[in-house]
Formats: C-alpha cells, structure tokens, sequence
C-alpha cells in the first residue's frame, strides 16, 4: 500500500484536529504544511513531527498527493483552487468560501480535477462523522417517515455569554467575530453545519428567510463592547431560519453564539406523516430516537444506538484509495454556501422570503 503524503494549510487551532486524525490512518504521512505565519507553521511542525514547513503554497503543492486547508473561512477558496488544479487530493474546511461565486468556482475546480486527475474532494461537515445521522439519512430516502411535512433543528453554542471555552478575546475565538478577520459569523461557522445537518435528512431547499443578529459583547469588567482593539465585532452571532423544502415540507433552524448552558449542542427533528426521528448530539454520536410506524399513534419514542461510522479524514483517504468519492464531497459545500447566500441576502433584505439560487 502506498503511502499517502498529505499537506496542511493553515496551522491554527483546528489543524490540531486534522493532524491528529490523520496520523491516526495507517498509510498516510503528514510531509509538509504550510502557514501565512512562518512561526506558527514551524511550532505546528514541531508539534506534530512534520518533517518540512513548505514556504509557499505551491511548494507545499509540489511536496504531496493531498492537501488538508485549515484556514480561516476567507481564505479557503484560493488555497483550495490551486490544490485542486495541480490535481491533489483534497479536504477543506467548511463553509467551502465565504461568497456563492466562490463556491462555484471551487465546485467547477473540483469536477475537473475529478475527471482529469481522478482527484476525490472533501468538504469537513464534521458532524457527518456521526453513525446517527447517517442512518437518519438512509431512514429519510428510504421512505420510512413517510412525507415529511415539519422540521426543527438548532447549533448552540454559549461562549459569547459563558468561559466554557475561555474568553472571546483569545486568538482562536476573537477573529470569528470580526468580519475584517475573514469569519462569516455565526452563520458561516455553525450555520453550514446545521444546513447540512438538516437536508441531509430532510431533502433540499428551495426558499429561506433568515434574521440575523449582533449584540455586543461584555468585555472583562461586564462592559458592552462592539469594536476590540479598534475592530468592530461585527460577524452575527445570531441566525434564525425559517427553512422551505422544494418537496413541500416546512421548517425552523437556530444557531447562536449566546445559548447559555450549552457548550456545543446540535439537535435535529423530522416529522413525517409515517414517523418521525430525532437526533441530540449531546446524548451521544450513535443515539438515533425513532417514533415509528404504529408507534406513532402512542407517540412512543424508541432510542436505537447506531454502529460506529468512519469519519471524514478516513473517507477522504478511502475515497484516494477506491477511487469512489464519498460523502460530503465539495459539490455538497458548493450547495450549502447557496443556502448561505440565501439566508444573507433574506437577512440583508429585512427578513424577506428569498429563493435558493444554482450551486453550479
């Protein structure tokens, strides 16, 4: 089995994660990475026995067969273009970009880089690594919940209003409330999840209408502040969705930053008229809730514990070694930033009713 060298971009707090579940796959080495931040490429490397910090990207490019980019939101369309036209292998975090246009572009770079070099392409929806929500999806296309007609779901998280995490001001928490940092908000960072959460299971979208909101925050001594170190803490932290499915069904999707008492809390439920399934991710990756069938005139709900399922960084390297692609490829990601793009632009216009534009 030939080993598998593969290249980080962007070294900050979440290429701890990538490098460590890779260095988990037997067969795949970590060569080289690569950061705006030479200093921190170097620490990074040191860290996680990385032999070589590339000093651009296409050196990095030239040194590997996959790439892992890390980045801030703003920055992972060009690093992601550039891997996927050199025809590498590749995971990006998600949102995919921070505009459709982007994502498009990226979407387009990823299907040619398919067909020319055979290249298998991930988005990192990280919650797709739960064995719940993947038979929540098989549960839905088979049919069993009947026509789904009614959805909720929510991301909550309470590090704006709670030290659960530490403070908002540190390095790793500060630049996902400023826009000028490259962070999409609240609804860039937790809203993709929840999006993809929620029509993985419940079918695409062909509407939405989105509110969103930025409160200020309390800084150290309990004052309100909205700009820190003379930049403004603009990014939302707050996104309220009203969801309409192109097969008919209605929704509600939540997520904020300010949900006191939840650390990281992401939760689904999908009414049909033959049943209905919830998921609570607090209670564990592999615990599926079912009311079904008969069940459903008592509402009596059963609790079915799911076998374990690989997670992302395994399926990219099984997608490299089948040559099959895999879930959730970067054409899903292109997918949910239209969703993204139709809840700013609702936002933008007061609230209004706005219609999903193409992804490609």
């Amino acid at each position: 089995m030939a080993t598998i060298k593969l290249g980080i971009v962007g070294t900050g707090g979440m290429a701890n994660a990538h490098a460590r579940c890779f260095k988990e796959i037997k067969g795949v080495e970590i060569t080289t990475c690569h950061d705006v931040l030479p200093e921190r490429a170097a620490a990074f490397a040191q860290k996680w026995e990385i032999k070589r910090v590339a000093t651009s990207l296409n050196d990095l490019l030239d040194q590997v067969d996959a790439v892992s980019v890390v980045t801030p939101d703003r920055f992972h369309a060009q690093p992601s273009l550039a891997a996927l036209r050199a025809g590498k292998h590749l995971m990006c975090e998600k949102p995919l970009a921070v505009t459709l246009a982007e994502a498009r572009q990226v979407a387009r770079a990823a299907e040619s880089a398919h067909k020319k070099h055979g290249a298998q392409h991930l988005i990192n929806f990280s919650y797709r690594n739960s064995s719940a929500f993947q038979e929540a999806i098989k549960l839905a296309q088979q049919g069993v919940l009947g026509e789904i007609h009614h959805v909720h779901s929510s991301y909550l998280q309470s590090w704006l209003s709670a030290a659960i995490w530490g403070g908002w001001q540190s390095e790793a928490m500060l630049w996902r409330l400023q826009t000028a940092k490259g962070s999409g908000g609240v609804l860039g960072d937790l809203g993709c999840h929840i999006l993809d959460f929620t029509t993985a299971v419940a079918g695409e979208l062909k509407a939405v209408r989105c509110n969103l909101s930025t409160f200020p925050k309390r800084d150290n001594q309990g004052r309100n502040v909205s700009q820190w170190k003379g930049v403004p803490l603009d990014a939302n932290d707050t996104a309220l969705i009203e969801l309409h499915f192109a097969a008919g069904a209605v929704g509600l999707c939540h997520t904020s930053r300010w949900a006191t008492g939840h650390a990281n809390s992401v939760a689904l439920e999908v009414h049909g008229t033959e049943g209905a399934l919830r998921i609570n991710l607090d209670e564990g990756y592999d615990k599926l809730n079912l009311c079904l069938g008969k069940a459903r005139h008592k509402c009596e709900w059963k609790t079915k514990v799911i076998k374990s399922t690989p997670n992302n960084y395994a399926r990219l390297i099984k997608a490299i070694r089948s040559g099959k692609p895999e879930q959730a490829d970067l054409l899903r990601g292109a997918q949910i930033q239209a969703y993204l793009d139709a809840c700013e632009r609702s936002a933008a216009a007061g609230g209004t009713p706005t219609t999903i534009r193409p992804w490609m």
